[in-house]
């Protein structure tokens, strides 16, 4: 590792980041945007990140976390993710947590940003999820729950029922 730093465990980082509709964006980054927090160059942070291919199983992904439950409320009864993509109008999939802002950094600089670990998103139960995401919404959008009931996957215009 260059530097000689050790890796040190996320929960030790200088600043943490939590996923929530107030840290994150949907479908794009702006210069407009103001910045969730502000770092200077070397500090260490932990930021909670999430995929947009969640809403493919609610039950597994999302339900349950409150991280994820406040950025995927999106249906008749309002919106806490209120802009999503360019246009506003939910054109925007990706799911990005910022900006952040480095101290002294100015336009045209090159940021060098080194992960020094990854953890999957646990859901309340303690598991992760990964999704099919090679066809629309996956295999399970085509296939019933194994009690028969089929299955509601979500989607960006609407939260499933409770």
């Amino acid at each position: 590792r260059g530097g000689g730093r050790s890796l040190r465990a996320l929960d030790e980082a200088e600043i943490h980041i939590a996923l929530d509709k107030d840290t994150v964006h949907w479908g794009y980054f702006s210069k407009a945007e103001e910045p969730i927090v502000t770092i200077n160059s070397g500090d260490e942070i932990s930021v909670e990140m999430a995929t947009h291919h969640a809403c493919d199983d609610w039950d597994k992904m999302i339900k349950g976390d409150p991280g994820m439950e406040s950025i995927y409320l999106w249906n008749d009864l309002g919106a806490n993710e209120p802009y999503r993509g360019a246009t506003g109008g939910g054109d925007g999939v990706h799911v990005l947590t910022g900006p952040i802002y480095v101290n002294e950094a100015e336009p045209g600089d090159i940021l060098k940003v080194e992960i020094l670990d990854l953890r999957p998103r646990l859901n309340a139960e303690g598991r992760a999820f990964g999704s099919n995401a090679a066809a629309w919404w996956g295999f399970q959008a085509r296939v019933n729950d194994a009690d028969g009931t089929t299955f509601d996957a979500g989607n960006f215009t609407g939260t499933p029922a409770e």
